[in-house]
């Protein structure tokens, strides 16, 4: 009787062990895709922030916009390949939104994300020129109110 207990235990253990491991490995994939949405997202940001304090004209702005796309991205990314920046200049606001696909194996997978075999992954941000001399004017008629 002993030895047909011990032989249980192999087999539960035998079912099991795949679950586990896919759901280590989603996981896993799943922390890939927040970490490099999250880079995507603060470099949009930094390089919007850059962008912003060009003050000569547009087409400058959009160029520093640009510059500052591709250098702040560069490295970043763990799982993201094949990622695409598309810079705006609008006036005085600069919008910076990066494109990219996390793949994923087909191994792992045991159907295809909407016929492929990778995951978007997108951050994008805007950010907006600001007058500091303004804006202190402002903060100093605030602090006199409060006074």
């Amino acid at each position: 009787m002993k030895k047909g207990l011990k032989g249980s235990y192999t087999i539960e253990a035998a079912l099991i062990f795949p679950f586990i491991m896919t759901v280590i490995v989603f996981l896993i994939y799943i922390s890939l895709f927040l970490h490099d949405r999250a880079v995507m997202t603060s470099c949009a940001y930094q390089a919007a922030l850059k962008a912003s304090l060009i003050r000569t004209s547009p087409a400058d702005m959009e160029k520093a916009a640009i510059k500052a796309a591709a250098y702040s991205i560069d490295g970043l990314l763990l799982a993201t390949g094949d990622v695409k920046t598309d810079v705006q200049v609008s006036g005085k606001k600069v919008t910076i939104s990066y494109s990219g696909t996390l793949k994923i194996p087909q191994s792992i997978l045991f159907f295809p994300i909407n016929g492929s075999a990778g995951v978007a992954v997108e951050g994008s941000a805007t950010a907006a020129q600001k007058d500091a001399i303004e804006f202190i004017r402002s903060c100093r008629a605030a602090e006199s109110i409060f006074k």
